[in-house]
């Protein structure tokens, strides 16, 4: 979902429900999200009016997944 050159910008809190990410690229470690394979329509639809430089939770992007 996030590249390395934006870990600065995650966050930490799910743009979608509010929760936190549990993103692990702010602790330099590869992120549990990049396993996870995603509907990008889906994704561009669920953060249609969101901030898209915040990472989902893993509840919100499993509900994205394919």
């Amino acid at each position: 979902m996030q590249t390395q050159k934006n870990r600065k910008d995650i966050g930490t809190i799910c743009p979608a429900c509010g929760k936190t990410n549990d993103c692990q690229l702010a602790s330099d470690k590869k992120c549990w999200c990049f396993d996870v394979p995603v509907d990008k329509f889906k994704l561009e639809q669920a953060l249609k009016d969101k901030s898209k430089d915040q990472c989902l939770c893993k509840n919100c992007l499993k509900k994205l997944s394919v």
